[in-house]
């Protein structure tokens, strides 16, 4: 195995256990795991981690649940630069047919001149197609962002809620053998 495996598999490991022994209910770990996946699910890519830590102040200061910001931190990993462009290629794919239905057709004069004219200008994203393509992809975040949010809500709630369980079973079998050691 090369040794670039092992050292993300090994920092993969810490960010798991991290994120595990967290402070905090489970719910609040699972919360803001789900904002940091649905932020990581939109087009803000640079912006995703400063978006995700001032959402989770926010729902902190203006509800009474307060999200992990660590948890949410980690949760916007979800989108990085190797896994960005399958992201949000399949946010486009799944939120242009509904921005298409959403925009206004453009006016014939915006058409390309002619049918076997190749123009480079063509090729780039400027007026109605960039419209579309922004919108396609806003629209494809959202919509993969609900459900993945939620999903990883599930999930990070169940794994939190088993590792503080086992914790607090070690903690109590620790304390029973502390009691029976000096009194035998």
């Amino acid at each position: 195995m090369s040794s670039w495996w092992k050292v993300a598999k090994r920092k993969l490991r810490r960010a798991r256990v991290r994120l595990l022994r967290g402070s905090g209910a489970p719910g609040e770990i699972a919360g803001g795991m789900a904002l940091g996946l649905f932020i990581a699910l939109l087009p803000v890519m640079g912006l995703q981690l400063p978006l995700a830590l001032a959402a989770a102040e926010l729902v902190r200061r203006l509800t009474h649940f307060q999200p992990s910001r660590v948890a949410a931190a980690a949760g916007v990993w979800l989108n990085n630069p190797v896994t960005a462009a399958p992201v949000y290629g399949l946010c486009y794919l799944i939120g242009r047919p509904i921005a298409h239905r959403l925009l206004p057709a453009p006016p014939p004069s915006m058409m390309t001149a002619g049918a076997g004219a190749f123009e480079l200008s063509a090729l780039s994203f400027s007026g109605p197609d960039a419209l579309e393509v922004g919108l396609g992809l806003v629209i494809g975040g959202v919509v993969l962002g609900v459900p993945t949010a939620w999903l990883g809500y599930r999930i990070t709630y169940g794994m939190v809620s088993r590792h503080q369980a086992d914790r607090e079973q070690r903690r109590a079998r620790r304390a029973r053998g502390l009691k029976l050691a000096p009194g035998a």
